[in-house]
């Protein structure tokens, strides 16, 4: 089992741009992938200097960070400018990124310069830090399933929160209830007949 100290997270903050053209109708993404997965930052407004302020982070342990910077895995990051209305996405340029220069200490962000920029008229940059932070998240042991509960009462209380919705379209009404989610408990008046709709 790897231990918790092992466990780290990969974190490239992706603060802001410069030198990029305006363009009002569209909208700025940046998309990053390390290890087959991809991350994405939420779509800003396609200004001069966009203001990004995300963090994408990626889980790894030591051992694989080591074979990762052995065999110089990179960290590829995709500018796009996205339509709003057509959803079309257009291909603005990319950066890459060393796994090497990664550190566990804080280290100042740099500018780096779109490679392939469509806008050719502009030397568009974007401001990024990478950093090994220490994975804190609970242990993925403690979230494993527990064996069902004997049907003495005990078990009731395990599901006595979740809220019950039913719409009962052949009746007209809906009702709502905090009473535990099994079958024996639910209301007489419930009707079971064929072309009820039941959302919970």
């Amino acid at each position: 089992m790897v231990s918790k100290s092992d466990q780290l997270l990969i974190v490239v903050s992706i603060l802001e741009g410069r030198h990029f053209p305006k363009r009002p109708k569209h909208m700025l993404v940046v998309e990053a992938k390390f290890d087959g997965e991809q991350l994405a930052t939420d779509p800003v407004d396609h200004t001069d200097q966009p203001e990004f302020a995300t963090e994408l982070a990626w889980e790894i342990d030591r051992k694989a960070l080591h074979q990762h910077r052995l065999q110089r895995t990179p960290i590829k990051l995709q500018c796009f400018a996205l339509d709003p209305v057509t959803s079309a996405k257009e291909t603005i340029g990319y950066i890459v990124l060393d796994l090497r220069t990664a550190q566990e200490t804080k280290q100042a962000p740099k500018w780096y310069q779109l490679l392939s920029n469509k806008y050719t008229k502009f030397k568009s940059e974007i401001q990024i830090s990478i950093a090994l932070e220490t994975d804190t998240k609970p242990p993925v042991d403690s979230f494993k399933a527990k064996g069902a509960p004997p049907r003495d009462g005990k078990g009731t209380a395990r599901c006595s929160k979740l809220i019950l919705c039913l719409l009962c379209l052949s009746s007209g009404f809906s009702h709502f209830s905090k009473e535990p989610c099994f079958l024996s408990y639910l209301p007489s008046w419930l009707d079971l007949t064929p072309g009820t709709l039941w959302l919970c």
